[in-house]
Formats: C-alpha cells, sequence, structure tokens
C-alpha cells in the first residue's frame, strides 16, 4: 500500500506508537461526532434490505437526494462516496482530451485535498496550481483569480476549502467560466456545517448552468465516513453521460442506500448539528486564541488550521499522542503549508476541553 498523506489513520497511529485505537480522541478526521437518533431504528431493516442487490439505477435515491437538494433527479449521480464521483469525473475529462488530442488544462487551489491533483494525473490531465498564502488569510482574491482563466480549462476548488476552513462566495467566477465555457468543480462536502450554506452553495446555479458540477456527500455531516456515499450534480448530459460510461454497477451498497433518506430527512438532526456547530467553532476558535504561541485562522466549517510559532507540527504531533491520546492532523503535506502547520476538527464538549487543555500545556 503506498501512503497517501490523509488524516483518520488511528489504527496506523495506535499501532504506530503503542496504543489502543478505541484510547484514541481523533482530531485528524473532519466529521461530525454526533448521528441520527433515528438510524438506531432503521439499522435492522436496512440490514435486511442487503439481501436484495441495490436498484442498479438507484432511482429512489435520487429521488431523496434531488427533494433534499431542490434539483432534478436526473441530474444526480451518486457515488461510493466523494472520491468515486471525484474520479468519474476525471476519467471523462481525461477521456476527453484524448479524442481531442489536447490535455485538458485543471486549475487547482492549493492548498487542498490532495486526491483532486491525484486523480487528475492518473487520467492525464494538465494541472495548473493556484495558490492562497497565508499572509493573505487563505483569501481566494478573486479578480486575481479572474484574471489567469483563460490559462486553464476547467478549475477545482474546495467550498468551504479543507484545510483552511474558508468558504468562498464563488457566484461571479461560476458565471465567468459559463460564459467562457470552462467547466467549474465545486467540492462541498463541508457546506452544511457553514452557518451561511445559502449564501455559499451553488447548487440553486446548477440548473442554469451546464458548466457547473458539484460534488457532495452524506457523510460528513451526518457523521457516517464508513457508509460511503457521495454524490454529483450537474445539468451538464454530455459529462453525466461520460461518468456513467465509466462508473461500475453497484458501487453504493443496499445499506447506504436506505439509511440516506432516514438521514436527510431528519430536519430536527440537522437543525441541531448546525447550531452545535456555530456555537462550539466561536467557542473554541476564542479559547485557542488565547494561547500565545499559534495562530489561529479563521473558519466557517467543522475543522480549525493553526499554525505552530515555537515547534514543529510533527513534534506535537507525537508529543499529543504520547501523553493525551489525541491525534492530530499534521498538515505540513498540504501543498503551500510548512512543517509548522496542524488541522484539528471540532468534536463534542468533552473531546474540545481535552483538546484546549493538551494545547495549554504543550504550547501555551
Amino acid at each position: 500500500m503506498i501512503n497517501l498523506g490523509h488524516g483518520a489513520n488511528s489504527a496506523e497511529m495506535a499501532a504506530l506508537y503503542g496504543k489502543k485505537q478505541e484510547e484514541l480522541i481523533d482530531f485528524s478526521s473532519n466529521i461530525n461526532p454526533f448521528m441520527s437518533e433515528h438510524l438506531v431504528n432503521s439499522v435492522q431493516s436496512a440490514l435486511k434490505s442487503c439481501q436484495n442487490y441495490p436498484d442498479i439505477h438507484y432511482t429512489k435515491l435520487r429521488q431523496v437526494l434531488s427533494q433534499y437538494l431542490s434539483c432534478e433527479m436526473k441530474q444526480i449521480i451518486p457515488g461510493n462516496g466523494a472520491t468515486e464521483i471525484m474520479y468519474l469525473l476525471m476519467k471523462t475529462l481525461g477521456e476527453s482530451s484524448r479524442q481531442k488530442e489536447e490535455p485538458f488544462r485543471l486549475g487547482i487551489i492549493n492548498p487542498t485535498f490532495s486526491e483532486y491533483e491525484r486523480s487528475a494525473k492518473l487520467n492525464g490531465l494538465e494541472i495548473v496550481p493556484f495558490q492562497l498564502k497565508a499572509s493573505t488569510e487563505f483569501d481566494l482574491e478573486v479578480e486575481k483569480l479572474k484574471a489567469r482563466l483563460h490559462q486553464i480549462d476547467g478549475l477545482f476548488i474546495c467550498n468551504p476549502n479543507n484545510p483552511t476552513g474558508n468558504s468562498y462566495s464563488l457566484a461571479s467566477i461560476a458565471k465567468q467560466m459559463e460564459e467562457m465555457q470552462k467547466l467549474l468543480i465545486v467540492d462541498e462536502t463541508f457546506m452544511e456545517f457553514v452557518e451561511e450554506e445559502a449564501k455559499y452553495s451553488l447548487i440553486p446555479l446548477v440548473q442554469c448552468n451546464n458548466q457547473l458540477i458539484i460534488i457532495k456527500a452524506v457523510t460528513k455531516f451526518f457523521g457516517l465516513p464508513g457508509l460511503r456515499l457521495g454524490y454529483g450534480v450537474t445539468s451538464n448530459k454530455a459529462l453525466l453521460r461520460g461518468m456513467y460510461h465509466f462508473k461500475e454497477p453497484w458501487t453504493v451498497n443496499g445499506f447506504a442506500e436506505y439509511l440516506t433518506p432516514v438521514l436527510l430527512e431528519d430536519k430536527v438532526f440537522q437543525k441541531k448539528t448546525k447550531a452545535y456547530f456555530k456555537e462550539e467553532r466561536n467557542h473554541l476558535l476564542e479559547a485557542l486564541r488565547t494561547l500565545p504561541n499559534i495562530k489561529v485562522y479563521a473558519t466557517t466549517t467543522n475543522y480549525i488550521l493553526i499554525e505552530l510559532k515555537t515547534m514543529t507540527s510533527q513534534e506535537l504531533k507525537e508529543q499529543m499522542i504520547i501523553k493525551y491520546n489525541i491525534l492530530i492532523r499534521d498538515a505540513s503535506n498540504f501543498k503551500g503549508l510548512n512543517k509548522h502547520f496542524i488541522r484539528v476538527a471540532i468534536k463534542g464538549k468533552a473531546d474540545n476541553d481535552k483538546l484546549l487543555k493538551a494545547m495549554w500545556e504543550i504550547v501555551g
């Protein structure tokens, strides 16, 4: 196995440091620590549903997703996590560029999730990097970006961005790229955590902009990454045909197919989750900013980027896991970040307090 450099590797870290996995508090994985109470009553029925193959067309699943998003069912392609959607998209763009005998030039906003570049390169796309800067708080600088759109055929951007936590207003970029007939790919897998979600999500633009595709997932906000349910949303028929051409049958399992409607219909859980993260995000940011030896970057979502002033991210990571059984994300392998950056998730209050205590004792 190759090391892909992601977080959420608690089993590997536990073995490396002689810990039991269940002892670790995993702040490296940006997942909602809470789950819908309705799941408990649905698991047995979901298990029984696995005696049958999932619907190969995922008709009911796409109907539920379309209602959740207020878009058309035909505009949705489900996948085994957002990662499958991403790779199907890159295969489609790669095949199209081979037929045209011209490499597809994909702009990627860094620092960001490494699988964007990996999936693109594996399918022969040419990467055009765009770099956000810590000196400007990782602001997108929209006008400067627009001035460079002639250099690319498509742009891949995470919104809110991982690992910086920024949310961006992308409507003007989407409009300009549509006019230029260039593809805008937006990863909105963390969008539900954002307090002003309606201000930033581009889902309402899908219907009228066929140069836009949005990647989303059920797993982050609903706290079930192991469920592996992601989906793409676009009105671009040619793009959808290409992705379905490469898509393997039954990649979304029956368990995910059954439980997703339960999750999406639980409006009480969704409301409580948004309210919790609004309050706890502000509390954690305020508390961390009292530490003199770190810089804490603003965030709109469920994770926080931190720059260490007196030690490296690897040094802190080792001390946190050895002394406190806390696993943080060493963010130094994100493009454009250095050996002093870490990322921590926002978890339950008790765990967050343990993180604060450990941070105070090590870097305070």
